[in-house]
């Protein structure tokens, strides 16, 4: 079931590069649940509420709830068909299908290919209980238009405790091509590079195959790698995407640390051991000329206000003060 509804009135924004083009951005946004009354509302909102000159192709792929989700997105498909919530951006589509799946990872491989995910597009998921940041999909707009060959983006580190208060913000830094397709960026060498508010384009995503579903928690993880062997993510100084930390969440514990360390192989392994030595020679102490120049850097872009200009620059993998 589909739903469009155009914006009561355009909304006010200001972006020149916009003007390079007629067709607006459309995002292709999924949200993979299981039994999430408790929190599917704010996911939802979180997406339908963002505003600026783009479409929202959203889709939520339920595993077969029983604990009043489904109700739950019934209610919200109903808002916007009737007029009831506000449309901010150029239309949204909203889709639900519900069906037993093989996990979290099968669930987003048949939500996307649900919408035929079109190569010009910017695609993510965000999951049930996570939220999309106000203003991630104008920002990620502007960013793509200010530099074209950006193939996937993601934002600060954010954190939200069980209730949805924000509690943590991490520093600006970058993630390399280099330490991510050697898979450093596990949480025990380097940060994770946090899924929400983490977006790509179609054609990367047909060109590393979408997600294995033979993973059950660490499937982010394996695609990260995947899309590092084709460049760096541009990370956004921004807040794109925020994770609330539950009790629920598959990823709790020690489990996602295991099966990423089980999807390596002895040669995977000893390349990630051998990238790790090459950059702990380099940082300690920190030789940050010999870092740049191995490849420890990656890029970032942040809003400069007084020329009203994205500006884009190369940092490390690690907070500068």
């Amino acid at each position: 079931m589909s739903q469009w509804r155009a914006p009561c009135a355009r909304t006010s924004f200001d972006t020149k590069a916009y003007r390079r083009s007629a067709m607006p951005r459309c995002f292709q946004i999924v949200t993979p649940c299981l039994d999430s009354a408790a929190f599917i509302d704010d996911t939802v909102a979180s997406v339908l509420s963002q505003s600026g000159d783009f479409e929202i192709v959203y889709h939520v792929q339920d595993g077969g709830s029983r604990d009043g989700t489904l109700e739950r997105l019934e209610h919200w498909q109903a808002c916007l068909e009737n007029g009831n919530f506000p449309i901010l951006c150029r239309g949204i589509r909203m889709t639900v299908d519900s069906r037993m799946d093989n996990g979290m990872y099968d669930a987003l491989n048949r939500g996307f290919a649900q919408l035929g995910v079109d190569g010009d597009s910017l695609m993510g998921w965000i999951n049930a209980s996570d939220r999309l940041a106000p203003g991630a999909l104008q920002t990620a707009c502007d960013v793509t238009a200010a530099f074209p060959d950006i193939e996937w983006l993601t934002g600060r580190i954010t954190r939200l405790n069980a209730r949805g208060s924000l509690v943590h913000i991490e520093d600006c830094f970058a993630f390399p091509a280099k330490t991510l397709a050697a898979g450093l960026h596990d949480n025990r060498h380097l940060p994770f590079l946090q899924q929400e508010g983490s977006l790509w384009t179609g054609r990367l995503w047909h060109a590393c195959g979408g997600l294995d579903t033979r993973l059950r928690i660490a499937g982010d993880f394996d695609l990260w790698r995947r899309f590092a062997g084709r460049g760096a993510p541009t990370v956004v100084n921004s807040v794109l995407g925020q994770f609330r930390h539950h009790d629920r969440q598959l990823g709790a514990g020690d489990g996602y640390i295991r099966e990423l360390d089980a999807s390596f192989t002895d040669a995977m392994a000893a390349h990630r051991a051998a990238v790790w030595a090459e950059y702990r020679l380099l940082s300690s102490p920190k030789d940050l000329g010999g870092l740049a120049a191995h490849g420890f850097t990656g890029p970032v872009v942040q809003f400069v206000e007084s020329l009203g200009v994205w500006k884009r620059v190369h940092r490390f993998p690690f907070a500068q003060r």
